[in-house]
């Protein structure tokens, strides 16, 4: 993953009141204790799992619950560093069409042309007739539970009503994540066809 996650992370554990929470998640990972995550590099994926994992346990957190802490920090960590995402996006739909074209070019500075592909193909999002939009994660990590504290986090952000609806996951099972994301008082606009990176067969 890249750093950008981990960096957001270490915040989160500086910020939790919990004293020596970063030391001690480092320690327990196995780092230095003055380890520093670069935003455009790329890191291991098992030592970012370990990084939550140890987070949630010094922090007495469920992996939910620490995904809907890291949402918030995230989102306050990105509004500074890219209000740019945030200024052209009317609504929180508009945001989350873009979602994977941010993504991707969060991605685009990694200089291993396999890994790039990877975080490329992991999101892929089709803007619906209607105005929903149908979200393909495909992910080993199962992080699926970030993205959804995530989207749930930017609709806050621009006040919008957004429903979930969960029909395929991989802690189920299936061998995808797909989601189909509603706002049912908001209008079907142009805004969010245009800015699809790319439409899949339904």
């Amino acid at each position: 993953m890249i750093g950008l996650i981990q960096h957001v992370l270490l915040h989160l554990l500086d910020d939790s009141g919990v004293p020596g929470a970063r030391a001690e998640v480092l320690r327990r990972v196995g780092l230095p204790e003055d380890t520093h995550f670069r935003l455009d590099t790329d890191y291991d994926d098992a030592q970012v799992d370990a990084l939550l994992d140890q987070a949630c346990a010094v922090l007495h957190l469920t992996r939910d619950q620490a995904f809907e802490a890291y949402a918030s920090a995230f989102l306050a960590d990105t509004r500074e560093r890219f209000p740019a995402f945030y200024a052209m996006s009317a609504d929180s739909r508009a945001f989350l069409a873009r979602q994977a074209a941010i993504h991707n070019v969060m991605a685009s500075g990694l200089r291993n042309p396999d890994r790039r592909r990877q975080i490329n193909d992991k999101f892929h999002i089709t803007a619906l007739d209607n105005g929903d939009l149908r979200v393909r994660y495909d992910s080993p990590r199962r992080w699926c539970g970030l993205y959804l504290a995530l989207a749930r986090e930017v609709a806050h952000f621009y006040g919008d009503h957004l429903e979930v609806t969960v029909a395929q996951c991989r802690q189920r099972g299936d061998a995808q994540c797909i989601f189909q994301l509603h706002w049912p008082e908001l209008r079907p606009s142009s805004e969010t066809a245009l800015t699809q990176p790319a439409k899949e067969s339904p």
